[in-house]
């Protein structure tokens, strides 16, 4: 072969390899990065964020140590009507940790879901109802108690969660939920929050809480005197 068709011949390979890498290069570039994982957000009170009736929730315990009970008819064991200062208005708190029986028919799917819970008819859920709701009003009439409270509204409902600090005795003070599982006017149940100021965590108390259950079962307090369980 003449050299200048070998020249010729090298020079065609040559062209050919380069079209192929920049070929190659193009692909590589034109090729779609793999989706980046996105964070998965965590369920918190936002700073700031609006409820639907008006309040901001916040991330800390807002403490009113001079809260005062309003009589209501609607009022139940875990859902209370209290005015938290002279500067607030009215507002309707339901306790973390703990649902009492109702001290009506009007929800019959949850009467009927409570009487499966505490082993009693639902005629008895709403009897021990009424006694619960007639012993947290005289226990908060008669004792000094303190709102905790972020402003976390319940779902659809123009009421907050919060804690009730009772004080049972002088420089003696104890959660209002504590109370109603030990006296058997409440089951261990809803939502559960941290506790501001106290160095228990949130599944510690709850187990505190199913021990008192178990004891106030076990003594055939309150509802639990009717138990078939």
């Amino acid at each position: 072969m003449p050299f200048r068709d070998t020249l010729l011949n090298l020079a065609i390979t040559c062209v050919l390899v380069l079209i192929i890498v920049l070929v190659a290069i193009l692909l590589k570039e034109s090729r779609p990065l793999p989706a980046q994982a996105l964070p998965v957000p965590v369920a918190q009170v936002v700073p700031g964020q609006t409820t639907d009736a008006g309040r901001a929730a916040l991330p800390e315990f807002k403490i009113f140590p001079k809260a005062r009970l309003i009589e209501s008819r609607a009022n139940e064991a875990d859902t209370l009507r209290i005015k938290v200062s002279d500067t607030e208005d009215e507002h309707i708190f339901v306790l973390y940790f703990v649902d009492a029986p109702d001290i009506s028919l009007t929800h019959p799917q949850r009467v009927q879901e409570q009487a499966r819970y505490f082993g009693v008819s639902s005629q008895r859920v709403v009897e021990e109802g009424q006694r619960a709701v007639q012993y947290v009003t005289q226990l908060l009439k008669e004792h000094p108690f303190t709102v905790m409270t972020r402003w976390e509204e319940v779902p659809g409902l123009s009421r907050f969660y919060a804690l009730i600090l009772v004080e049972i005795s002088p420089g003696k003070q104890v959660y209002l939920a504590d109370l109603l599982v030990q006296q058997g006017y409440a089951r261990v149940a809803g939502v559960t929050s941290s506790l501001p100021a106290d160095a228990r965590s949130i599944s510690d108390y709850a187990l505190e809480l199913q021990e008192l259950r178990k004891r106030a079962q076990q003594n055939k307090a309150g509802i639990w005197a009717a138990s078939k369980l």
